[in-house]
């Protein structure tokens, strides 16, 4: 059926139907993506051993299994011995399937509406989904993997772990392959590089650099100070955002990281007084998402 033919009614019938289905694919990386915060850093399989309870070690079964019902089912306890689930994994499962539900409007079935410039005429879920427009599909698949990626870092950074190499590596190697073959995942790449094939890395590169220039900053007046910590105290912070950095850009990283330092330092400030710890990571994981979905809008208001 051509897309000219299809009925509005269903076009947007056929639009939530897909954006709940992303949304579905979202939270069960989430729940993944749980297990990945808590085992990677304790050196543990992600792979080998089924998600089990950490009091009596049952398997958790598939039914229970299912993201954000399954721990409602359960009402926050094991099925098995009754120890307390915590809320996290759930609430970490209902972000992610809600920012890829968001983007799903925001970017595929505006045809990469929210980015600088137009990628493309088609709009819609029948004409970018289910008549596959691969470089939209491509796209959402890299501003998704971000998300995740940096949630995972949140988590880590949330429960005072370091965030391990192999994590920065991935994100290293994805945003060196997908630069090189996708070079529309950079909308705002510079326009001071004349060879057309190296604005998008370069621009990874600048992003990288301006994104961990505040905590390298930082970490170096501590260690001047004789505070030796500094380096390991701000490495999650800084590898976060070489990362959000290298996937987006130098613009998008300058926008990001002076709102981030900005409400990271309210924030630090409100839960110092309240003896609660909310890691500054997640909030660069919402100001990230925000950014995606209103990009263009950005790029009008702050830009050079």
């Amino acid at each position: 059926m051509p897309p000219e033919a299809v009925p509005e009614s269903f076009a947007r019938v056929l639009d939530l139907a897909t954006a709940l289905w992303l949304g579905f694919i979202g939270a069960c990386i989430g729940s993944f993506l749980n297990v990945v915060a808590y085992r990677m850093p304790r050196g543990m399989s992600v792979v080998w051993k089924p998600s089990h309870c950490p009091r009596c070690g049952h398997d958790i079964r598939a039914r229970d299994n299912i993201p954000v019902l399954g721990w409602l089912i359960l009402r926050g306890k094991c099925r098995d011995c009754g120890e307390r689930i915590s809320p996290r994994y759930a609430i970490v499962e209902a972000a992610m399937g809600a920012a890829f539900f968001v983007l799903a409007y925001a970017e595929v079935f505006t045809g990469a509406g929210n980015l600088p410039g137009q990628l493309t005429q088609r709009s819609g879920a029948w004409e970018t989904v289910w008549n596959p427009d691969w470089a939209l599909i491509q796209l959402y698949a890299y501003h998704g993997l971000l998300l995740s990626i940096l949630m995972t870092l949140a988590l880590i950074d949330q429960d005072r772990q370091r965030v391990p190499w192999s994590i920065i590596a991935l994100a290293t190697v994805a945003v060196a392959v997908c630069t090189l073959a996708w070079p529309y995942c950079h909308p705002e790449r510079t326009r001071n590089i004349r060879v057309k094939q190296w604005k998008a890395p370069l621009d990874a590169l600048f992003g990288a650099a301006w994104a961990a220039s505040p905590w390298i900053v930082w970490a170096g007046v501590r260690w001047f100070r004789g505070q030796g910590d500094a380096f390991a105290r701000g490495f999650n912070a800084l590898a976060a955002g070489a990362i959000v950095g290298a996937f987006l850009g130098l613009r998008p990283a300058v926008r990001i990281t002076v709102a981030w330092l900005m409400i990271a330092g309210i924030t630090t400030l409100a839960m110092r007084k309240s003896q609660r710890r909310w890691s500054s990571l997640l909030t660069l994981w919402l100001l990230t998402l925000l950014h995606l979905v209103f990009w263009d809008e950005f790029a009008h208001l702050f830009s050079w």
